[in-house]
This record gives structure tokens, C-alpha cells and sequence, in this order.
């Protein structure tokens, strides 16, 4: 079982994820790569909002693929372009991880990613138990 933590040792998490998630040996780890707003026919969202939903749109097919669900992800690592974006990160992952335990999570600003057309970038990490 994944342990989600918080200790009260500490000042409480800032936003909506976990300081730490422990994962118990014999789980399976997958690794995503930075995953980005591009559609299966390569088009790109133009708007900040629809590339973040695409981005996980494009994670929960990755994870599927896997044999897994974003109530496997341990932690996220999001790459954004825009620091107004934030106001989506919370909804969506809400949207997308259902089972109330929040992994750990960093946000953060770049000038530029990659592509320039690319305004948003998510890493995941998953473990199956």
C-alpha cells in the first residue's frame, strides 16, 4: 500500500499534494517522461488550460498502457510556462486522481520549453502495489 505523508513535524503542504509518498518493496516503478499538450494527430492546444488537459489526457493513456492509473502517481513534476497556469494545476489534478491521496508535486516556471508552441510539460512518476 502507498503511504501518503504529511508529518505534523513540519508546516503543512503549501498547495494540494503530499510531502511524501512511501512506496512498500516488490511495487512496480514507471517513469514518464515529460509529457506535453500534443494530440494524436500532432496538433497542440493553442491555450495554456487545453494543454494542460491534454497533457493528462496523454498521461492516463501512458499509464493505462501500463496496466495503471493516476491513483498509481506517486509524483509530478510540471514544467509551465506561464505562472498564471497554476489556477489549473489543482482542478485538473483533482479531476484525474480520484482517490483523495495526493502525490508529491513541483511546479515550475520556465522561459521556454522545448517546442515553442509547448506551454506546459508534466513527469510523472507511478507505482503499482
Amino acid at each position: 500500500m502507498l503511504v501518503f505523508r504529511n508529518p505534523k513535524t513540519i508546516a503543512a503542504p503549501v498547495g494540494a499534494y503530499s510531502h511524501s509518498v512511501e512506496v512498500p518493496p516488490n511495487a512496480r516503478w514507471l517513469y514518464i517522461a515529460g509529457t506535453v499538450g500534443n494530440r494524436l494527430d500532432g496538433s497542440v492546444p493553442s491555450s495554456f488550460e487545453d494543454q494542460h488537459e491534454q497533457v493528462w489526457l496523454n498521461t492516463v493513456k501512458i499509464l493505462e498502457d501500463a496496466g495503471m492509473t493516476t491513483n498509481d502517481i506517486v509524483h509530478l513534476n510540471v514544467y509551465a510556462t506561464d505562472p498564471s497556469g497554476l489556477k489549473f494545476l489543482r482542478p485538473h489534478r483533482e479531476k484525474y486522481i480520484t482517490s483523495g491521496k495526493l502525490p508529491g508535486s513541483t511546479w515550475v516556471v520556465v522561459s521556454q520549453l522545448a517546442n515553442p508552441s509547448w506551454l506546459v510539460e508534466m513527469e510523472t512518476v507511478a507505482a503499482k502495489v
